[in-house]
């Protein structure tokens, strides 16, 4: 009787034992968890974190490059030409010869042309009148119709979604307009590419922009292209309208990009 007396002490001990065990074994193992899902989550901030501050470096370079592009145009064009208009004054003598003034005249009204032209097109690449006025889809169109009389690229534009347009806000149009004139700037810059197309329609009350060229492409790593500060300039204008936008695989068969925007 003692023996089974002792026997289920011993059995009743073991098993709190094992139960403590199993217990501790469940803490341990639920902390554990825990930290490395809050380690996961530290790095996924982190991770979020370094990529806000890549776009917002991005974007300040991209507005340093602005300004020094704004400034070396205004030396090259307004500032050169102004000299020179300073210089054919100061060389001017009136007298009674009419050929000559009429000569200084001509040519003084020439400069003062190139001049306004000059700063009309500076200010157009600042704040295109187009956009502020007839809308985005009237400005992707005269941009479009620009370069295709450069000769420096063929574009086919398809427009299926030329009432929606017409509903944008001016921040997001700007948007939208500011990165397809940066996705036509990289395709003459770098792509070797002949043909572009654009193709604009409206699907699901989402405004999808399908870009393409036949260029060379830029890398097989979809990552490394995302960290190019074009690509991050892109990502930050489209970020600040909430739309999205996915890299189509690289093929060896240009550059391919589609875009997502709410309407509204």
């Amino acid at each position: 009787m003692q023996n089974t007396t002792d026997n289920i002490y011993v059995l009743v001990i073991l098993g709190m034992a094992g139960t403590f065990l199993l217990v501790v074994s469940f803490i341990f193992f639920s902390i554990r968890n825990q930290n490395k899902l809050l380690r996961q989550r530290q790095h996924f901030q982190q991770a979020q974190i370094d990529h806000q501050k890549e776009l917002l470096r991005a974007v300040i370079e991209s507005q340093e490059a602005e300004r020094k592009r704004i400034g070396q145009d205004l030396h090259d064009d307004v500032g050169t030409t102004a000299s020179g208009l300073r210089l054919l004054i100061e060389m001017f003598k009136p007298g009674d010869d009419v050929k000559a003034h009429e000569d200084f005249t001509q040519s003084t009204k020439t400069i003062i042309d190139k001049i306004v032209k000059d700063v009309r097109n500076i200010s157009h690449n600042l704040s295109p009148s187009t956009l502020r006025y007839y809308g985005l889809a009237a400005a992707i169109n005269e941009h479009c119709t620009i370069i295709n009389q450069s000769g420096k690229l063929e574009i086919a534009l398809v427009n299926n979604a030329e009432q929606a347009l017409e509903k944008l806000p001016l921040q997001t149009s700007t948007a939208l307009y500011r990165v397809l004139e940066e996705l036509l700037n990289n395709t003459i810059k770098h792509s070797g590419a002949s043909k572009a197309n654009i193709n604009l329609n409206i699907v699901n009350d989402m405004l999808h922009i399908d870009y393409a060229d036949n260029g060379k492409g830029l890398t097989a790593d979809v990552e490394l292209v995302k960290k190019g500060m074009g690509m991050q300039n892109i990502e930050s204008r489209l970020l600040n309208i909430n739309a999205t936008y996915l890299l189509e695989p690289y093929s060896g068969k240009g550059f391919h990009i589609k875009i997502e925007s709410p309407i509204v």
